[in-house]
């Protein structure tokens, strides 16, 4: 089980002046993602950076949500809601009211399958199965690793690789869970 704290967490500016991002974790293989788990701040529209290869799973944990807009559609990216497309399609963002944060998972789908999904139900969960990435991000509340006793607050994230995850949400908590299941 890693547990990664927000504060921990180091901010780097894009290129573009656009926004912020953090790197939470990655698999690389030499110089190529396999999976990278990233938040970023989006404080104004603008351009997405491409990443042909891999597939991106964008949720929106703080903010009003944005539109992505790529050849002529449009895919609303609301608070708490996964938006998965291709990380090589052109993308720009309009933001619905005021800036966002967001997290980022982006995986190779040729050697990787994953889910996203948000939970808000109080109570006790498991997440993922044995062979499988287990990631709990945290949106808002507090949250208890059942095995280890740790509380997560918003922002902080737990992965475990090599077993199912529980844990006990708080009242008024979501959380972001996903699963990264290996292809071969």
């Amino acid at each position: 089980m890693r547990i990664l704290k927000r504060a921990d967490l180091i901010d780097v500016p894009w290129k573009n002046g656009g926004g912020i991002t953090r790197n939470i974790a990655s698999l690389m293989d030499k110089d190529d993602i396999v999976w990278r788990l990233s938040m970023a701040d989006v404080a104004t529209p603008g351009p997405f950076s491409s990443f042909a290869g891999l597939t991106r799973i964008l949720t929106v944990i703080e903010g009003n949500g944005m539109k992505l807009h790529s050849d002529g559609e449009v895919w609303p990216a609301d608070f708490a809601v996964p938006v998965t497309f291709d990380g090589a399609a052109p993308v720009v963002a309009t933001l619905d009211d005021g800036p966002i944060c967001d997290f980022n998972l982006m995986f190779d789908p040729t050697r990787y399958a994953a889910t996203a999904h948000c939970v808000t139900h109080k109570g006790a969960h498991d997440l993922g199965t044995l062979g499988q990435t287990a990631i709990l991000h945290i949106i808002q509340g507090n949250v208890t690793l059942v095995k280890s006793d740790d509380r997560l607050g918003a922002g902080d994230t737990a992965m475990c690789a090599t077993a199912p995850m529980a844990y006990e949400l708080g009242e008024d908590a979501c959380v972001l869970v996903i699963t990264l299941s290996p292809l071969s």
